[in-house]
């Protein structure tokens, strides 16, 4: 219905705007054809017909005054002006007609082409005048000249060939006329949308200025608040905080085991999961307080709040997000890490507080205890001030030569000369150590374990040559990180060190822990194959504490596996019946088998019985250093 009517609007207003132009045209010619015939034959109906027509256009004129005196556009664009404009247009034709036909028949050919003329030239002028209404404008067409055109067939003659033309100019406008109704159709389409849209431009500004305006304020996937607009909010809830006397409570949410979702089942159900949590998430944060997904699978809570009332909020966050979900007939179960900073007691500026609450996730976890969460404290901040600073000085550890090797002696039973050593990696900072349980994760987690665990196999390497230069070969067993095993560059420049130092491959062997067995297959075996096949001895270290499979590990064709000390631990607790299986199984497979971790007489006696020959500890020795290795020469 609303089509129809601007429909209507648009013909109207095309037909009106064009009549006055139209009436004028009309008027010029009728009057011009008049006067040429009434030269001819001075005949009183020239006048007659003249006299008609003039009074019918200023009919129509007055028919156009009364349309623009209309004010409302609900006056002005009704069905009936329309029929109204159309009954005072064919009337306007069949005059037309009328003049054809009354002055044509018996008229000469000097007359006969004034009359055609006029008739083609009225017309042809109609074709844009009425172009807005196809019905009319080829029935106002027809009307001048078809009647004109059969008549003059029908009589045949030698003024047979003004019926042709007559027939022809009919057919010829009103294709003509087809045309120009759809290129005015589509015009007034045009500018009925444009009307539209001025018309409507402010409400369409407004709606989206306010969609944009909230698309810039959500994460796309939760619904939740994004950053910037939480950072925006949570500045303003600092002064709800302070004057309702409460603290503001930023709290930070990491889901523990997100990860294993998306790999095993996939990032839909990965997403779904985030989702749901959102969910839960929103109906716990009630005005003012507030939420957002502050990336990954990291979720942060703006809420003021007192101190006592924290610990039972961050409890129903917890019960909240531990509750079972199942997701296409998945039953999931996640836990989270929470670390919680506090304005004012830690600062004012919204992001900082924001970074202390995550120090206070990932920085000291295993302070949470009961409350399944940490607050961040003083200490948080120490253990993170020396973490950037270890972080900053071990990249230039191996420039300021502040990194060594010490040596552990790796005994066989019954040997006569011992010469078997795991090389272990020492860090001397402005003259104290770090443990290596400090700074390897560090390494690992910057990525300089690659360029350190690389300097370190350089290292073995030129100290096996030094040992087969003093005709006293060592055997040295060095451990790899599982990230720098699954560089693509290892093996590689593995061998070039070799070649580069001309080192036999069977004096250096590679102890890589299980958790390496997370790469894929594949690779894994592509990889021992290689070095395998030059020489090169694989050991297992820590075994039986990782993620191995039997069967994996059986594939790889390792030499040794070596006990971990966890073990060696608890033989007098109880713990034999674990050793003895291991030491079978790997006696079964052709392992060769090393005891970490040995400390007492009673450990060494223990496991000699179990056939375990290989043995290294603080029993035998503590790491020694490089100046220790060569006791005698032989020179």
């Amino acid at each position: 219905m609303l089509n129809q009517e601007l429909s209507l609007q648009g013909t109207l207003d095309v037909l009106y705007n064009n009549l006055k132009t139209g009436l004028i045209g009309t008027g010029v010619a009728a009057t011009a054809a008049s006067l040429l015939l009434f030269q001819h034959n001075q005949h009183t109906s020239v006048g007659i017909w003249w006299l008609l027509m003039i009074s019918l256009l200023l009919w129509r004129g007055y028919d156009l005054r009364c349309w623009n005196s209309l004010k409302t556009k609900r006056e002005k664009y009704q069905p009936k002006n329309l029929q109204r404009f159309a009954i005072l247009a064919i009337a306007t034709a069949v005059l037309w007609s009328v003049f054809g036909l009354w002055f044509g028949i018996g008229a000469d050919s000097e007359q006969l082409i004034v009359i055609l003329a006029t008739l083609a030239a009225i017309a042809a002028g109609v074709t844009n005048a009425l172009s807005s209404n196809k019905a009319l404008i080829i029935s106002y067409i027809v009307l001048c000249l078809l009647p004109f055109g059969l008549w003059f067939l029908w009589q045949g003659g030698e003024q047979v060939i003004f019926g042709y033309l007559g027939v022809i100019f009919t057919g010829l406008l009103s294709f003509s006329a087809r045309n120009s109704y759809l290129f005015t159709l589509e015009s007034i389409r045009l500018r009925r949308e444009h009307e539209h849209l001025l018309v409507n431009l402010e409400t369409e500004v407004l709606l989206r200025t306010k969609e944009l305006s909230h698309l810039s304020e959500i994460e796309s996937l939760t619904g939740l608040y994004n950053r910037r607009r939480f950072i925006e909010i949570a500045s303003e809830l600092t002064e709800v905080s302070r004057r309702n006397e409460l603290k503001l409570a930023l709290v930070m949410i990491d889901l523990v085991g997100l990860k294993s979702i998306n790999d095993g089942l996939g990032h839909e159900i990965g997403d779904q999961y985030l989702r749901e949590i959102a969910d839960r998430l929103r109906a716990l944060t009630h005005e003012p307080a507030i939420c957002c997904r502050w990336g990954g699978d990291e979720f942060l809570i703006g809420i003021p709040i007192t101190e006592a009332a924290l610990y039972d909020f961050v409890d129903k966050v917890q019960r909240s997000i531990s509750q079972p979900l199942r997701l296409q007939e998945n039953a999931l179960k996640l836990s989270a890490n929470i670390g919680v900073s506090l304005y004012p007691d830690h600062g004012r500026d919204i992001s900082n507080l924001i970074n202390l609450a995550d120090l206070a996730l990932y920085g000291n976890i295993e302070k949470a205890g009961k409350e399944g969460f940490t607050i961040y404290d003083e200490q948080i901040a120490g253990k993170y001030r020396r973490k950037s600073m270890l972080r900053t000085r071990l990249e230039q550890a191996i420039s300021n030569q502040e990194l060594r090797l010490v040596f552990q002696p790796i005994i066989r039973l019954g040997a006569v000369q011992q010469n078997y050593y795991e090389v272990l990696l020492r860090w001397t900072l402005d003259g104290k150590p770090v443990t290596p349980d400090e700074f390897i994760p560090l390494a690992e987690q910057s990525g300089l374990i690659n360029p350190i665990g690389y300097w370190v196999l350089d290292q073995a390497c030129l100290v096996i040559r030094e040992s087969l230069q003093r005709h006293q070969p060592l055997q040295l067993a060095v451990n790899v990180s599982a990230l720098q095993f699954q560089q693509q560059e290892f093996v590689p420049d593995l061998l070039a060190l070799l070649d580069q130092h001309q080192v036999p491959a069977e004096l250096l062997q590679i102890e890589i822990t299980e958790s390496v067995f997370t790469v894929d297959k594949n690779i894994l075996i592509d990889k021992t194959n290689q070095l395998r096949d030059v020489g090169i001895a694989i050991s297992i270290d820590d075994f039986g504490t990782g993620y191995s499979s039997l069967s994996v590990i059986n594939e790889l064709h390792v030499n040794k596996v070596k006990i971990d000390k966890a073990f060696i631990d608890k033989i007098g607790e109880g713990g034999m019946p674990v050793l003895r299986a291991i030491a079978s199984m790997s006696q079964s497979m052709g392992w060769e088998i090393v005891a970490e971790g040995v400390e007492t007489a009673e450990q060494v006696q223990i496991l000699t019985a179990i056939n375990i020959h290989y043995m290294q500890g603080y029993y035998f020795s503590k790491p020694v250093e490089y100046s220790s290795l060569f006791p005698f020469s032989n020179e």
